[in-house]
């Protein structure tokens, strides 16, 4: 699984490298960017290829701080149920070790079914 993520990722790259190689005029246009603040208004002006990465990039952060939470989360229920099943051996353990003095079910004897119910 770990080769096929990679051979993902590269696959991937090499897309956005032809991509940039192919349009590469047209992503070297400028873009101007107005951010407002209030009275004060910023003016900006950035090429089409950077704003395509700080996109690509802002992505792939998001991705990979979910994937850092659902990391922690897997470990602490897995902490969670190893301290559970220790408890749980402990218990069994505890079980296991008890002598057999003294039986709670009695045992008589069986009586036999007699044939007269089934002719044969």
């Amino acid at each position: 699984m770990r080769y096929l993520k990679i051979g993902a990722i590269l696959v991937f790259l090499l897309l956005i490298s032809l991509f940039i190689f192919q349009n590469n005029a047209a992503l070297a246009v400028a873009v101007e960017l107005k951010y407002g603040f209030g009275e004060y208004v910023l003016h900006k002006s950035i090429p089409v290829y950077l704003v395509i990465f700080c996109a690509l990039f802002a992505g792939s952060a998001m991705v990979a701080l979910l994937d850092i939470v659902i990391i922690f989360k897997s470990k602490r229920q897995l902490k969670k149920l190893k301290k559970s099943i220790l408890e749980l051996e402990s218990e069994l353990a505890k079980f296991r070790n008890q002598p057999l003095t003294e039986s709670t079910v009695s045992v008589s004897s069986a009586t036999p079914l007699s044939d007269s119910a089934n002719p044969a």
